[in-house]
């Protein structure tokens, strides 16, 4: 039972709650037993008190010659007094008890000597023994007081005891929570708070075989073993992190990289430093970059191997077979594409002879990717290149044809009409008419060659559309002594150099027709953008349009139209109020464009 109290904390906490409720309790029985033992003892003594009082009354009135029936009175109350049941109930059970012994003399007194004295009237000897008999009477309280002060120093004893054994169990359960439960729970809270301050070797001293003694030996085991556990992390942390510094500057490489190659061309030398600088970022690398001139599909040639080292293989098989550097051990290869074509491999290997881990794969992978995402970006730009000049070319054709070409084949036919006449012989004047003719086309050819060498030039300073249409509108206004009003504040944003082109060839082909064939004196040129569109707006108070106008005859509008249409946007041409004519372009730019319309 002891062992079982010592190994238990609840147990001892148990204990002491009963033993003082078992203390409060016993005082509390006692001092009701001892209450309803004590409840007779003042009836008792008020008793035997009023027996002094009637035995008093009764000498009064024998000196003062009261009646006999008076007298008989006064006797029957005093033997009835002297005979109740609260005399007779506190008295001990013992015969021999003092208490016991004064009242069996007080009635033998009674009995033998004062009662039988008033029968016999002989009131004399009444008187003479009535003084003995109360001093019997106040000896007899003296006991019965004492009696009941006993009983009273009982209850003051046990509650005393109770009180006094539930002090010192107060005490010793303080000493005990002081000594086993509290400096315990601050030991263990300070070496909690030390441990996870970093102080690994923080231990709890107490030892018990309670509660919080297991507790502070759990507490030591966890410390220990998490203490061991931090001294064999430590090394893996420094290698870990090692590791991940050559890894993280691998990535900032690669960001770098794609960053650069992403605005710059992907040329053999920058392919070669990417390799260089990826293989210093991971210790042991060697990287082998094995590039094909795949135009076509299914097509494939090696052009050349790049080992990022400044040495170039160029090889003549289809697989870099021929590349002495490509035999290695312990060797992999990571495919290089992009949209489905195969660009190349990038073959790599460790020179320590292990075996990539997975981050390491991953590296490498988007090192692959990124080589191949530069080399799309590299033949996309090469084909854009292509188209552009290929586009150019159209419109210098198409500019040809419209203006030119036409302005010669008109000479022609009239060189060969010419030549006709010479044969015919005719007259001077006919001669000199068809002469005329062939200068005034020269001189529309030689004006539309000017206009188109003019066009081709075309340049925009500073990719700034507003100072373009501002030194349109001031050389078209010379040209052709025109008022041109300009309203253009000025955009948020920049339009690329397809847009840019596109609006001012309009505006340079509406100011033309304006200057050529409008006759008009003022001209208003605005550009405005709202939410999600540009519009810009050429009208002029000249003679306007006769009707419904053919297109097909009017090459210039119908350059315009293409142009709109390249631009996805409209073109309208129509009257202007009061007079003359209006060129309306409406269309979305590519920047404000939403992300699926401007991927498509």
């Amino acid at each position: 039972m002891l062992r079982w109290a010592r190994s238990s904390l609840p147990v001892r906490a148990g204990l002491v709650v009963a033993l003082i409720a078992f203390l409060a309790l016993t005082s509390a029985l006692s001092a009701g037993v001892i209450a309803w033992l004590s409840e007779d003892d003042a009836a008792a003594i008020n008793t035997a008190g009023s027996l002094r009082m009637a035995t008093y009354r009764l000498t009064w009135k024998l000196e003062a010659d009261a009646a006999t029936d008076k007298i008989n009175a006064l006797r029957d109350n005093l033997e009835k007094r002297l005979n109740s049941e609260d005399l007779t109930r506190v008295l001990e059970s013992d015969p021999q008890a003092p208490l016991h012994s004064a009242y069996l003399v007080l009635q033998t007194r009674w009995q033998n000597e004062l009662r039988p004295a008033l029968v016999a009237r002989d009131y004399l000897h009444f008187q003479h023994n009535a003084d003995d008999f109360v001093e019997q009477l106040d000896h007899f309280v003296l006991l019965m007081q004492r009696h009941s002060e006993r009983k009273q120093s009982w209850q003051q004893s046990i509650q005393g005891a109770a009180l006094f054994i539930t002090v010192v169990i107060l005490l010793v359960a303080m000493y005990e929570l002081q000594s086993n439960v509290i400096t315990p729970l601050q030991e263990l809270v300070s070496a909690a708070e030390r441990f996870r301050a970093g102080d690994h070797s923080a231990r709890v001293e107490f030892v018990s075989e309670d509660e919080l003694g297991q507790m502070a030996n759990s507490f030591n085991a966890m410390a220990a073993t998490i203490e061991e556990s931090h001294r064999t992390l430590e090394s893996r942390v420094a290698a870990k992190t090692a590791y991940l510094e050559s890894a993280n500057a691998a990535l900032s490489l690669l960001y770098r990289s794609s960053r650069a190659l992403a605005s710059e061309p992907a040329s053999a030398n920058r392919l070669d430093q990417l390799l260089n600088d990826f293989q210093q970022r991971l210790p042991g690398l060697s990287l082998s970059l094995c590039l094909h001139n795949a135009e076509e599909q299914g097509s494939s040639q090696v052009l050349i191997a790049l080992h990022g080292s400044q040495v170039r293989d160029v090889c003549a098989r289809s697989d870099c077979n021929s590349c002495e550097r490509q035999h290695q051990h312990n060797q992999h290869n990571f495919l290089i594409s992009n949209q489905g074509r195969d660009l190349g491999e990038l073959r790599a290997r460790f020179t320590d002879g292990h075996q990539p881990k997975a981050l390491e794969v991953e590296l490498i992978q988007a090192l692959a990717d990124l080589v191949g995402t530069a080399l799309s970006l590299q033949r996309q730009r090469e084909q854009d290149h292509r188209l552009l000049l290929l586009e150019e070319r159209a419109v210098i054709a198409r500019e040809l044809h419209d203006s030119l070409a036409q302005a010669l084949s008109y000479m022609k036919l009239q060189t060969s009409r010419l030549q006709v006449l010479v044969k015919r012989g005719s007259d001077q004047a006919a001669l000199t008419e068809v002469s005329d003719e062939i200068r005034e086309g020269l001189n529309n050819a030689y004006r539309q060659l000017r206009e188109l060498l003019t066009t081709f030039r075309l340049q925009i300073p500073g990719n700034d559309i507003v100072q373009a249409l501002h030194d349109t509108a001031g050389e078209f206004a010379e040209r052709g002594d025109l008022a041109i009003h300009l309203d253009v504040p000025g955009i948020a944003f920049s339009l690329n150099a397809n847009e840019q082109i596109h609006v001012l060839q309009i505006t340079r082909e509406a100011l033309s027709n304006c200057v050529r064939h409008a006759q008009a004196n003022e001209v208003w040129l605005s550009l405005h953008h709202d939410t999600d569109s540009i519009t810009l707006s050429i009208a002029d108070n000249g003679v306007g349009l006769s009707g419904d106008v053919d297109q097909r005859l009017h090459h210039g509008l119908n350059i315009m139209q293409e142009r709109a249409r390249s631009l996805h946007g409209e073109l309208h041409i129509g009257p202007h109020s009061p007079r003359g004519t209006q060129v309306t372009l409406r269309f979305h730019p590519e920047f404000l464009k939403p992300v699926q319309e401007s991927v498509a």
